[in-house]
This record gives structure tokens, C-alpha cells and sequence, in this order.
């Protein structure tokens, strides 16, 4: 799974690396599987969508383990 990072994520994205995860920061406007956002949430909708859609996950105040376990479901936390 193709997973972009909102900048200041680097921690959780190296943790979400070392669980098997491609992890790569948003600015690499490659096609997506999820979006780890926390305030830019404009950006993170512009991101090219992967063969099956792209989830949208707000990382504020979640652990890694946290966002692992919503990206295997493909949820989604609220947006506002």
C-alpha cells in the first residue's frame, strides 16, 4: 500500500515504513493508496488516487499502530 505523508508525519511515516508500508512525503504527487493528514487537509485532496480510491486519514493524536489498523480497513477518520 502507497501511503503519502502530510509534512511534520516523518516519525509515523518511518514507523508505518518499518510495518511494510511505501511511504512517501505528499509532495510526491505519485498515485496514492491513503493520505496522512493533519491540518492541510486541501492539499491532501489533490493527491492522484490509486487503482482502488484513495482513504483520507486524520492522524492527529493517533499512534501508528492506530493508523496501521485504519489503513488495513481503509477507514477513514471524520473530517471535522
Amino acid at each position: 500500500m502507497i501511503v503519502l505523508y502530510q509534512q511534520g508525519l516523518e516519525d509515523v511515516a518511518a514507523q508505518l515504513s518499518a510495518m511494510g508500508y511505501r511511504v512517501h512525503p505528499m509532495s510526491s504527487r505519485i498515485p496514492a493508496d491513503a493520505v496522512l493528514y493533519v491540518s492541510d487537509l486541501r492539499g491532501a485532496l489533490h493527491v492522484r488516487a490509486g487503482a482502488r480510491g484513495t482513504a483520507m486519514v486524520c492522524a492527529r493524536g493517533l499512534n501508528a499502530a492506530q493508523i496501521a489498523a485504519a489503513l488495513a480497513r481503509r477507514g477513514c477518520a471524520p473530517l471535522f
